[in-house]
């Protein structure tokens, strides 16, 4: 019972921390694009019990964010749950667009969910948990890949808060984006300035902290998840090859 319990936790904290994970939509904007393969250790509770590949491609007409978490160590006996998200955008003349999200479980040929977004109807059709459903769009819409960009615009912009629509969980909901100043942050045992931003989204009871490097605005250093009572959730930047 005690394995079954700590296996049902594991995968639910790498589920959730597979939404960790970045494009404006419906911003005017000039951040310059450059495809890069980021890895980053996981912590829960201080302890490292998995890795995260991070990357932002080039994919014909769009660009898309995707992320793979892997259980390590000990940690792997627990869970053969493989994470993944995939979110497809596209720019057209410095506007950026959601056109696909997808989650799943070790790859794309096993969706578990999807959103697809039409904005010439203004609508998004949803597929979560055997269930589909049709939601109205507004300006824009983000979610937890495409927030890496929103922190870029509001970089570029020198904005202080967004209020935005947010995708989770199947749902458009509320959600904060504030800027709170620059700090140091230690990534492979060297101190590098980053600007901090956090998170807030109506329903959830964490908020999440990202820290990005200055020289590169859309790659995050470090990505906390924090909730009351709860040993804190933080993605640790490894090592990044850009260009790809």
């Amino acid at each position: 019972m005690n394995k079954l319990c700590s296996k049902n936790r594991f995968s639910s904290t790498l589920s959730l921390l597979l939404l960790f994970a970045f494009s404006p939509t419906g911003f005017a904007l000039e951040i310059p694009l450059q495809p890069f393969n980021a890895s980053y250790n996981l912590y829960k509770g201080g302890m490292n019990i998995a890795t995260t590949e991070l990357k932002l491609e080039r994919n014909g007409e769009h660009w898309r964010w995707s992320s793979l978490t892997r259980a390590r160590g000990v940690y792997a006996w627990f869970t053969s749950k493989q994470p993944y998200t995939e979110t497809s955008f596209s720019r057209l003349e410095n506007e950026f667009r959601l056109q696909e999200i997808l989650i799943a479980d070790g790859g794309r040929e096993k969706s578990l969910e999807s959103a697809r977004f039409d904005w010439v109807k203004g609508e998004l059709e949803v597929m979560r948990k055997g269930k589909r459903r049709q939601l109205q769009l507004g300006d824009g819409v983000y979610d937890y890949q495409s927030i890496h960009l929103l922190a870029a615009a509001m970089n570029q912009q020198q904005s202080k808060t967004a209020t935005i629509d947010f995708y989770r969980k199947g749902k458009l909901v509320k959600s904060r984006f504030v800027y709170s100043g620059q700090q140091p942050v230690e990534v492979n045992g060297k101190s590098v300035q980053a600007n901090v931003y956090e998170q807030i989204v109506a329903k959830s009871k964490s908020k999440i902290k990202y820290y990005y490097d200055v020289d590169n605005p859309l790659l995050p250093l470090r990505i906390e998840r924090l909730e009351s009572g709860e040993s804190p959730a933080v993605l640790t930047l490894r090592q990044v090859a850009w260009d790809l």
